[in-house]
């Protein structure tokens, strides 16, 4: 009889085996991955290990689901690169008595489908993050004065912002602050990304005060915080609000539904690396097993091929991953 049980067993692991194998070349042709010999092993096995936790994931949780993407085989480090926040510690209170929070709220925002929000951009390998996070609130608003759309510049804060640390990290908020004092933020027509694409990059600022196209007349953080109430009024009142957030592992692979995860509740407020732009609010609809969730709408730079074309879902109310904690807004001359 043992000897039967393990002539099944060995069947099984055969029968698992290739199907591993066939999944990963499947997965290699579909993002384009072409691995040197001597790595060729170590990303199967990642990919593997995600395999598995992705059917475990998606078989238990009814919130949010997990998918494959081209982040599945990165390494640690590869990641970390991804994750571009390094926000200041702030000395303003954070309490105070701003009437914004008297006015009426809607049910949901969403301004996905806005006509002054520009398509959803990559920032590559590249801890740019907070250089699109300040761009899009600056696009958004200066459409919204002008009433014609605009695409702005990333790369000129890359390379020319002193207050930041190009791919190394940085803060939408100074960010601002030196476009306010350069005198505004140029054209991406004319100043286009090139960091993190094919491991290009910029040496040198080539500011032109000629392609100016939007220009900071005053921004700030939201108060009080964290508040979901709050940034929902200014939400409202001044568009998309830049904010950032800590970023635990399963979000690499995040597809759809309410992102939530006991671990991204989190003590310190100071706890994150990812700058990422709330775009909008609602609530999902109870059903027989999952509660109605209240949710908040935020556009990533990781590209339309992740998440939800580029955008994703996260619980709101709660500070999940501190993500209302940083929102910050952005007015324009």
């Amino acid at each position: 009889m043992k000897f039967y049980l393990a002539i099944i067993l060995v069947i099984v692991a055969v029968v698992v085996a290739d199907q591993d194998d066939d999944l990963w070349e499947s997965y290699k042709a579909k993002f384009d991955k072409n691995h040197p010999p001597e790595k060729e092993a170590s990303r199967k096995q990642k990919f593997i290990q995600k395999q598995r936790q992705i059917e475990k994931h998606n078989k238990e949780n009814k919130n949010w689901k997990m998918t494959h993407n081209k982040f599945t085989d990165l390494t640690d480090e590869e990641k970390k690169v991804l994750r571009g926040a390094r926000m200041e510690q702030r000395s303003k209170p954070k309490v105070n008595g701003y009437p914004v929070l008297d006015r009426a709220l809607p049910a949901s925002i969403d301004y996905r489908g806005n006509k002054c929000m520009q398509p959803v951009k990559n920032q590559g390998a590249c801890g740019s993050c907070w250089s699109f996070s300040a761009i899009t609130a600056l696009e958004f608003n200066r459409c919204k004065k002008t009433g014609n759309a605009v695409a702005l510049s990333e790369q000129m804060l890359v390379d020319c912002d002193a207050y930041n640390h190009g791919c190394h990290g940085g803060d939408y908020t100074k960010a601002w602050q030196y476009i306010l004092e350069k005198g505004g933020a140029m054209k991406s027509s004319v100043y286009p990304y090139i960091s993190g694409v094919n491991n290009q990059t910029n040496e040198s600022c080539m500011f032109n005060s000629f392609s100016v196209s939007a220009k900071v007349s005053s921004y700030d953080w939201v108060i009080p915080y964290p508040n979901a109430t709050a940034s929902m009024a200014y939400l409202q009142s001044d568009g998309p609000l830049p904010t950032t957030m800590k970023i635990l592992d399963s979000f690499f692979n995040y597809l759809s539904g309410v992102y939530s995860d006991p671990a991204c509740i989190v003590a310190d407020e100071n706890d994150v690396d990812h700058a990422v732009v709330i775009v909008g609010y609602g609530t999902t609809t109870a059903t027989s097993t999952v509660p109605a969730t209240p949710y908040w709408i935020v556009r990533n730079s990781w590209g339309t091929g992740w998440g939800l074309n580029g955008y994703f879902m996260i619980k709101r109310g709660v500070n999940m991953c501190n993500i209302e904690s940083w929102t910050a807004y952005v007015r324009v001359v």
